[in-house]
């Protein structure tokens, strides 16, 4: 084990930032193709779990389309797993220096084995719309911690020469601050709001699948309620951040925060009157998976904690890490 030990990466380097891209791509990646088995109807295409079916571990011939496509999305868990496994196995030298993003590797990695667990139970009820979107919503929990690895191994790289920099590199204040929570809260409700309608709408997954006994047009006013909050704080920390000596970073990350609300805010009452067309309802999952994204960054250049430790386990000790 010793030896095994040794041969893995001691230092912070281009492959480790390429696994943590690889790590919030994939995790991305998956939603969109667990949208592609709702929005086909495929959602049954494999009707058990963690078999295929009750002979088979793999689809069959029989199956056709539906069965192709459920069972390559569950293949592409197989995929996060070994980035998963090849981004714990970049960072765990350096537990005593960066047990931040050891532990976010950790997270991760129990997460999408979960994740897995959850798409089963789905399955088993029948793709019940609560458990489907408890599915959605522990993709977009896997998708912030993935965001903040990301940020934290950009940081190191970016400041190699000078370990002890700060995530928040810029002025802020009280109400930046707090914006910035009230951002990464106002999201989350619009995830939670989201499955919501989305268990309500035609979308189910399979034309057997239950269905929300909601009123779609009420549970979709619901939606936009936090959305129109966040789309509130966002234009508030937009203002306030030009008075501050704000970061390039800060600005960056606010200003992508917008451009996401924009394009999501636009797809959504597009898709809305459109009566839900395939196409641009999975374009808003894939939205929605950005604007967690962004809202995380934001959070992050404001309120985290972070300090850089240096690109090697015996870089020398800063004070503050979170």
């Amino acid at each position: 084990m010793e030896v095994i030990r040794r041969r893995l990466p001691s230092r912070i380097s281009r492959l480790t930032k390429i696994l943590a891209w690889a790590t919030l791509v994939s995790n991305i990646g998956i939603i969109l193709t667990g949208g592609a088995v709702r929005l086909t109807d495929s959602g049954l295409g494999c009707p058990e779990w963690p078999r295929c079916t009750a002979d088979s571990w793999v689809s069959t011939p029989e199956m056709g389309i539906h069965g192709a496509i459920e069972f390559g999305n569950r293949l592409l868990t197989y995929v996060l797993i070994i980035i998963s496994v090849a981004m714990f196995l970049a960072v765990i030298r350096l537990w005593s220096t960066h047990r931040a993003l050891v532990v976010r590797t950790i997270i991760i990695g129990f997460g999408i084995p979960l994740q897995g667990i959850i798409g089963g139970i789905t399955v088993w009820t029948d793709l019940n719309p609560w458990v489907v979107g408890l599915h959605f919503l522990a993709s977009a929990g896997l998708v912030l911690i993935a965001t903040q690895l990301l940020t934290r191994v950009n940081a190191e790289l970016r400041n190699r020469e000078s370990p002890g920099y700060a995530i928040v590199d810029g002025e802020t204040n009280n109400l930046t601050r707090s914006l910035s929570g009230v951002i990464l809260v106002t999201a989350w409700a619009s995830l939670v709001l989201g499955t919501v309608v989305t268990g309500t709408g035609p979308h189910a997954g399979d034309p057997n699948s239950p269905r929300h006994d909601f009123d779609l047009h009420l549970v979709t006013q619901l939606h936009v309620v936090p959305v129109y909050m966040l789309c509130a704080a966002a234009v508030v920390l937009l203002v306030v951040q030009r008075r501050l000596a704000s970061s390039t970073h800060q600005r960056r990350a606010v200003w992508f925060l917008v451009a996401v609300i924009v394009g999501q805010g636009a797809l959504g009452y597009w898709q809305y009157f459109a009566g839900l067309p395939v196409g641009l309802v999975w374009l808003h999952m894939l939205g929605s998976a950005l604007a967690m994204v962004a809202a995380t960054q934001v959070f992050d250049r404001y309120r985290s904690r972070y300090m850089t430790r240096g690109l090697s386990s015996t870089s020398p000790p800063v004070t503050v890490t979170a």
